[in-house]
């Protein structure tokens, strides 16, 4: 009894919940907005489960990886290959000095990138530790996905985790529209100071872009960037680096903070989606592919995080 009191009290006092809790049209939005989009798919009008969606804007891909993603990584390319339509330019690995992952990229006929040789600085120069655990590549590899504009030549460029499959169809520009996925969790608040310190403003955490995967444009990218150096007075990464809450372990990120960018400042260029992702442990990639033939009618996307194990 006593263990099921302590989760409550947990729960109950998580930053999280006590946000949701004292803002409940808040939260009464936020679940409105996923009902809503789960149901344009139960209706055949969220356009990436109809199985002939297709755009002609031509797109280059992004990845950052390092080694523990090799076991997944060539699925995750061969999957965007097969399933990302739209007419793809580039795909381009970032990702450590590596013999193992220089030879993937070979075999797949993608770019490899050198991640020391992005930023005037490298994952060395971050210190971010919290309770024990060494945060800075997290950090580092964020910063990598937002350098992505300096390394391909199509203006919108898909930026994907090492670690996330795409098992259907799915296009990212849709009737003239770019589309965001939407993550069904409730928004982590944390994200939303850093968003705050970054640039300025307050936005209400109403809806989760932290997806896995999201559609940059090279020319927000860049006027994101040069925002952030406008409000902080300082290099882009910088800012990012210096907006970190060392008590937190997830405390700035990528997708949501250009996702709440561009959906505050250019909303009629966007429509919503759901994500539609499932977490999968890494040692499912052994039955990979029938996971991926199992969910395609349910899911967009399959996670197989290393932390899952």
């Amino acid at each position: 009894m006593m263990e099921i009191l302590n989760k409550l009290r947990f729960f109950l006092t998580h930053p999280i919940v006590k946000y949701y809790l004292s803002h409940p049209v808040v939260l009464f939005k936020n679940r409105a907005i996923i009902l809503f989009l789960w149901f344009k798919k139960a209706v055949n009008r969220d356009p990436n489960f109809d199985d002939k969606i297709y755009s002609d804007i031509p797109i280059d891909i992004v990845i950052p990886a390092i080694d523990k993603d090799c076991e997944v990584l060539p699925y995750v390319i061969d999957s965007i290959r097969e399933k990302i339509k739209h007419p793809i330019g580039e795909i381009v690995i970032i990702s450590p000095k590596s013999k193992v992952i220089i030879n993937l990229c070979k075999t797949k006929k993608c770019r490899f990138v050198d991640e020391n040789t992005v930023l005037p600085i490298t994952k060395k120069d971050i210190n971010y530790t919290v309770a024990g655990a060494d945060r800075s590549g997290w950090l580092f590899q964020q910063l990598l996905k937002w350098s992505g504009n300096k390394y391909v030549k199509n203006d919108y460029f898909l930026v994907a985790d090492a670690d996330t499959i795409f098992c259907r169809p799915q296009a990212f520009i849709y009737d003239n529209k770019v589309i965001l996925p939407v993550n069904s969790q409730l928004c982590h608040t944390p994200y939303f100071t850093a968003y705050r310190k970054l640039l300025g403003k307050s936005i209400v955490p109403l809806l989760n872009f932290t997806s896995h995967r999201s559609l940059f444009q090279k020319s927000k990218l860049i006027r994101l960037k040069k925002s952030i150096e406008r409000q902080s007075k300082t290099k882009w990464y910088k800012a990012i680096i210096n907006s970190i809450d060392i008590k937190e372990g997830s405390s700035v990120s990528d997708y949501e903070t250009y996702g709440q960018f561009v959906y505050s400042n250019y909303s009629r260029e966007f429509m919503l989606e759901h994500w539609f992702n499932k977490s999968l442990k890494r040692g499912d990639l052994a039955d990979i592919e029938s996971l991926i033939k199992e969910n395609s009618k349910i899911f967009k996307s399959l996670s197989l995080h290393s932390y899952n194990e």
